[in-house]
């Protein structure tokens, strides 16, 4: 009978509502990193600006991979100040936090409000990538697709 009503779920849930999180705790719109924690990967893109040429490549890049982003829990996080002028992407998956936030995340990772700069954090908050530049895709997701918990993520029946 459990084994009837856990199929029974699995069939009329909504594939996103099951795919959309790394685990069923974890909050879909997570408001600070540590709400993050064992749940995404967040990519931490500081810009001197909402406008910044350099931002908008970094989303643009996301969100024409999307679904790699998806498939990997990554979430965009961007560090900006009037956060109120930043284009969110389109499909890509993205938090906005608060200004204060904001402020206490570039202080720990030491990031001046003048710097462009993107760090990739694993699921336990470690930083795994430090770039000056916009990462391109290929570079993140073979990244990613080294760590451990990506390979047992991977090994999962219907994992892409």
């Amino acid at each position: 009978m459990l084994v009837f009503l856990l199929s029974l779920v699995l069939v009329v849930a909504p594939a996103p509502l099951l795919m959309a999180q790394a685990s069923l705790h974890c909050q879909m719109r997570p408001q600070s990193l540590k709400a993050m924690m064992h749940c995404f990967r967040p990519l931490l893109v500081f810009s001197p600006s909402p406008t910044d040429a350099r931002l908008k490549k970094q989303s643009g890049i996301l969100d024409r991979a999307a679904d790699d982003m998806m498939d990997r829990f990554v979430m965009l996080t961007p560090v900006v100040p009037d956060a109120k002028k930043y284009a969110t992407p389109l499909d890509t998956p993205y938090i906005v936090l608060k200004q204060d936030a904001m402020r206490v995340i570039r202080k720990r990772f030491h990031v001046p409000r003048d710097r462009f700069e993107v760090l990739l954090l694993d699921e336990d908050g470690r930083m795994r990538l430090r770039s000056r530049k916009p990462i391109d895709i290929t570079r993140l997701n073979r990244l990613i697709d080294t760590w451990p918990e990506r390979q047992i993520e991977m090994s999962r029946r219907g994992a892409n």
